[in-house]
């Protein structure tokens, strides 16, 4: 699992879950990590990394640091740094990341568009070498 530099958590340790037959309808928000075994409409805002498990059903937007995806969504993701697309996933909406990567056996529907460096680039202006 994906585990952010400075947060002191151990791998495949989630601050939130959404056990089997939870269901949510809305705005879901968290500061830190989740994983998601149930259902969600709406849209998903995480600081940390997401993790949507093999029994999870999702129809909203994801937005969050990692998104690791091993069941059903619908909708589009924002991944700051990475998506990962585990064998059982499936995926239909359009993808905005760091990196992409995708299992043998996983679904994937929609568009990527990679996420481009946010470090300011110095120009050198018309005229001036």
């Amino acid at each position: 699992m994906f585990t952010p530099k400075d947060s002191g958590q151990r791998p495949g340790v989630f601050d939130s879950v959404l056990n089997k037959g939870t269901e949510v309808e809305g705005t879901l928000r968290t500061k830190g990590s989740i994983r998601i075994d149930g259902k969600v409409q709406g849209k998903i805002e995480a600081s940390g990394d997401v993790m949507i498990g093999e029994t999870a059903s999702l129809n909203c937007e994801i937005e969050g640091n990692n998104v690791i995806i091993a069941g059903n969504v619908v909708g589009n993701v924002k991944a700051s740094s990475k998506l990962e697309l585990l064998p059982t996933a499936t995926l239909k909406g359009d993808v905005y990341s760091g990196s992409l990567v995708v299992s043998e056996g996983a679904k994937f529907t929609g568009s990527f568009q990679m996420a481009e460096n946010e470090k300011p680039i110095n120009k050198i202006p018309q005229g001036q070498k």
